[in-house]
């Protein structure tokens, strides 16, 4: 049988019936952490997660990046991503489970997709760190979160998506992109736009002109607000998320280098090795010889 990545749910964390179904859930970190003893690392969720730290230290790898952990920290993680972390014992905190159909918002520039540190970006850091003071308020939304599923009163799941709001809100205000060059608001609108695209599309588009012909703009036009906005081209934004897919496969999970060429919508295994090298610097089965 081939490896995979394992995928988790919130009702696996909770061990439920297979009849139950959960769209949010919140642990003490702490908790959850002395509980994961059942928990393969690394791993994916099917669920957005946000992983805050109030006290503790060590490192949290996420798809090939890793960050040193430090109090007052808060990690942002979409449904797809992989991670795996190395935490000290006094860490001590909260996280936060929800999977996207349950944080809905009218305002779009508060919609998952919009909010860049949940993005796969390679301008997207997945975290922000409070000060003192901003942590105290954090810290009391997370304990009004845990009371309102305790408590489990009428119009809960309302309660709590509005307490996420208010957690997800004054993340974005002290937010820090990496936006390398013009990072004015309509070049960042566009950008978030092809970024959402490349996620949903990138296994079965790869040309620069696909895309911008989705985003009804000229190939050349893309290309010039991705270089002047974060320096890179859009083709390399691509590439950068095709690549990404790619050290997943090769090191999460068993399958054969042709097999994740295939996965990934090269029919030419051998054009997707020389990609892999020409990026990477080693060849596929190298890269996973040298990081397994």
């Amino acid at each position: 049988m081939k490896k995979t990545i394992p995928i988790y749910t919130i009702e696996q964390l909770n061990s439920c019936d297979k009849h139950i179904t959960m769209n949010v859930d919140i642990r003490r970190l702490e908790v959850h952490m002395r509980n994961l003893t059942v928990v393969d690392f690394p791993h994916r969720h099917d669920f957005y997660n946000l992983i805050y730290v109030k006290r503790g230290s060590g490192t949290h790898d996420i798809d090939f990046k890793r960050f040193v952990v430090e109090p007052n920290q808060m990690f942002f993680m979409n449904d797809g991503q992989v991670h795996e972390w190395d935490l000290s014992e006094d860490t001590i905190g909260y996280t936060l489970f929800f999977k996207k159909e349950f944080f809905e918002v009218v305002e779009k520039s508060l919609s998952l997709q919009a909010l860049p540190f949940f993005n796969n970006g390679s301008n997207d850091v997945p975290l922000v760190v409070f000060s003192d003071e901003q942590s105290k308020t954090i810290e009391s939304l997370f304990e009004e979160i845990i009371k309102e599923l305790q408590m489990n009163q009428p119009y809960r799941d309302s309660q709590v998506k509005s307490l996420l709001k208010l957690i997800l809100v004054h993340s974005i205000r002290i937010y820090q992109p990496i936006f390398k060059g013009n990072g004015n608001s309509l070049n960042v609108s566009k950008i978030r736009l092809f970024e959402n695209l490349i996620e949903i599309h990138y296994k079965n588009l790869k040309s620069v002109k696909d895309f911008a012909g989705k985003l009804n703009i000229s190939a050349n036009y893309l290309n010039a607000v991705c270089k002047e906005t974060i320096g890179r081209t859009a083709g390399e934004m691509i590439r950068d998320r095709v690549i990404l897919e790619a050290k997943r496969l090769l090191l999460h999970s068993s399958i054969s280098v042709c097999e994740a060429a295939y996965y990934l919508g090269y029919d030419d295994c051998s054009y997707f090795i020389r990609l892999f090298k020409k990026d990477v610097g080693h060849t596929p089965e190298k890269f996973r010889t040298l990081n397994r």
